[in-house]
Formats: structure tokens, sequence, C-alpha cells
């Protein structure tokens, strides 16, 4: 019988020992947590490693490839360099294959839930292959690693800012050249203010599970949460905190929730082979013939919100007097400044009248979503080119697409 031992930074009291049969080996796996101490995680790789096939390393950070810069994390190096006899993995390949799977399967089974969506990556560069994946579906993505990293408030909306964020060559870095922002007065304050911001503002969160600690309902309420080693308990945690959908891409093997490390090691241990010798094909093989698949989980039992833009218009002067802040002048002004205002509000760009939540179907489907205007009235839309309401429509496909709609109604337009 072979034997997996999982050294882990995380809580100690998530420690478990069994056996399983594991493609044809018998395997004994182990966890250790060490509490967030990198000593007692050298400690315990000493301990353990005369009696491990193979040791996974838990609640590291994986050294990643963003662009072209390869990213090298010292502590995660520290403990590779401290296993000298066995093969070693904190699972990084495996979770690679499975993020971008997780992510495309979902897409599939949700029914292209992430069209339009707006994301958020808690950590960008950990989540670069998924980020990628996402680009596919959506250009709302947004990046916290100057944030969280750096203290800057300003987060990234591009894989191509993360990309120079990541080489250090962006122009973000400038306001970090004598070292973290967060050393300064109150900027931590804004820190969290821009996260809880980012995180109350998306339609759908990439992270870790403890990464999401300080967000409450208010951040978390109606979001799609894309993480790993989900328990039952901590599936009610984040249903509690209003999350309707956790995408979890850790296989569920056993009744224990076991990390993507420990079930690389696994396979490293049941194939007999090292690291470097077993390729994505041979990962993709196991996966299938295990009948694996990333789970799509609902807190509070199943809940699907659609987001939608609907184009309206004002059909006279009268609308002014309800839309703010031109209320304040349609209310006093003389009808020779309004035919002014009705002219000048023609060439307006399209914003957000309002938006519309509760909507609910007899099935259980949800949608909500927002009401853009443009500022022409009819007489105006019909003493102008087609054209120009073209361009003024095409706007507002644009202003919807940042809110995170699926589909945009053009009403009295069509």
């Amino acid at each position: 019988m072979k034997t997996v031992v999982s050294i882990s930074l995380g809580p100690s009291n998530l420690d478990y020992d069994l056996e399983t049969d594991f493609i044809g080996q018998r395997l004994r796996v182990i966890r250790v947590g060490t509490d967030g101490s990198v000593s007692k995680a050298e400690s315990a790789i000493r301990e353990w490693e005369p009696k491990a096939d193979v040791i996974g390393l838990g609640m590291v950070q994986d050294h990643y490839t963003v662009g072209t810069r390869r990213i090298t994390h010292k502590e995660t190096l520290r403990l590779e360099n401290a296993v000298q006899s066995v093969p070693v993995t904190t699972g990084a390949t495996l979770r690679g294959i499975l993020q971008d799977w997780s992510v495309r399967h979902a897409q599939l089974e949700l029914e292209h839930c992430f069209n339009n969506a707006r994301v958020l990556f808690l950590n960008g560069q950990a989540n670069y292959r998924p980020a990628r994946v996402f680009s596919e579906y959506t250009d709302n993505l947004f990046f916290a690693d100057p944030v969280r990293q750096l203290g800057i408030p300003k987060l990234l909306t591009s894989l191509e800012g993360l990309e120079l964020f990541a080489a250090g060559t962006g122009p973000v870095h400038e306001y970090a050249v004598t070292g973290s922002l967060t050393r300064l007065p109150g900027a931590k304050n804004i820190s969290n203010y821009v996260m809880r911001k980012a995180a109350a503002n998306a339609d759908v969160i990439a992270a870790r599970y403890d990464e999401l600690q300080h967000f409450g309902l208010e951040e978390l309420g109606g979001k799609t949460i894309l993480t790993a080693s989900i328990s039952e308990e901590r599936l009610k945690d984040l249903g509690d905190r209003g999350v309707n959908t956790v995408i979890d891409y850790t296989p569920q093997l056993f009744n224990e929730t076991v990390g993507v490390n420990v079930v690389e090691a696994m396979i490293i241990a049941a194939l007999e082979r090292s690291p470097a010798e077993i390729t994505h094909d041979d990962y993709l093989d196991i996966i299938t013939n295990l009948g694996i698949e990333p789970r799509i989980l609902y807190p509070s039992g199943y809940k699907r919100i659609s987001r939608f833009a609907f184009v309206i218009h004002p059909l006279s002067q009268q609308y002014f007097r309800k839309a703010k802040p031109l209320d304040m002048v349609a209310n006093y002004a003389p009808p020779m400044f309004m035919n002014t205002v009705e002219k000048v509000m023609a060439y307006s760009p399209p914003f957000v009248y309002s938006r519309v939540t509760g909507i609910k179907s007899p099935t259980g489907a949800e949608a909500e979503g927002w009401l853009i205007t443009v500022g022409g009235t009819p007489k105006e839309i019909m003493a102008h080119s087609p054209e120009f309401t073209y361009r003024r429509l095409l706007s507002a496909a644009k202003l919807a697409k940042r809110m995170g709609a699926q589909i945009m109604g053009l009403g009295a337009f069509t």
C-alpha cells in the first residue's frame, strides 16, 4: 500500500487519515495541517517524508505563468526544496486543467451564464488560466491584484493589464515606488472599501474560500463563486452569506473534502511515475475514466438569475420632469427653454434610467436588468437620420454589455 501525505498550511482541525482504492492501487491518504506556519510545515515534511511515497503541499501559492512571465513563490519553493527523496506536488497541473474545465462545463450546463458576466478575480495572477477561458465569454474581467498586493485602490480590467502588472512594467507600479501603499494611514480602509464595492458589483467571483472571509451578505448576495474544496460546512456558510451558486472544481472522491494537491499526489502515486512524466492527456484520461465532473452546488436550492437590458426613450418633454437631474430644470423652465433642452438631450449619451429586480416566473426562473434611455424624443428621432439613431443604439448596447446584460431589447426601435 502506498502512502500519500498532504502537508497543508491550512487549519489542523481538518486533518484526516483514510484508506482507499484508486485506479488500481490501494492508497493511504493523510492530511497534516500546520495552521499557516511554514516552519511547522517543514518539520512535518521531515517527519513524514520517510513514510510517504508522494507528498502534496496544500494551501500554498502555485508557481504560475502570466503572459510570458513565470512567477515563483519563495515559500512554496522553500517547502518543495525541503522534500528530498520523494515526488512533491502543489497540484498546479491538475488545478489548471480542472479550472479550465469547470468554467466551460458551467457555461454549458447553466446555459451561457457567463455571457457578459462581470467576473472579479481576487488573485488574477493565480487565476490567469481560468481568466483566459472567461475572456471567451465576457470582456467584463476585473483583477484585484493591485489592491490586495500593493494597496493601490484600482482594479485591472483586462488580461493585457494583468500581464503588464505581473511583468512589473505596468503604469500602476509608479504609485508604489516606495513600497506598498497599505502602510499609509487609512490606506487599508480604502482598499477594503474598493474590494467590497468590486465584490458587490460582480456577478461571478473567483477566489479561494479563505479569501472570501471578509465578505458578507451585501457583497456575496446573489453571486456565483468559482472556488475549490467546498465541504458541507463551507457550503452552508456561503449560503448564509447569500451565495446562489458555487462551482467547485475539486473532485469529490471521498466523504472527506480533499484538495487538488491530494488528488494529483494520488495520481502520481498510483501511476508510479514522476510528475514530469505525466502528461495532460494522462490526467484527462484518468478524469474521464473516473467520471469526475466539476460540482455545481446551490447552497439554498437551485436559483438562476438572467440579466437583460431594455432601451427606452422619452415620449415627450414631460419625461424630463421625471428624470433626475433634469426634473429640477423641467419643472420650472419656460416652454421655449425646454425646446432647447429637448434638442440637446437628443445628443446625450445613453444612460441607465433605472434598475429592475424581483422578476420571477412561475417556474422559479428570475431576471434582473436595466432600463437604458437614449435622449431623443420621437420628434427629435424623426428629425435626424437613421444613422444618428443607430449610433446611439450601438452606444446603448456597449453600456448594456458593460453592465453585464446577456440580452438587450429595443422596444419601439424595432
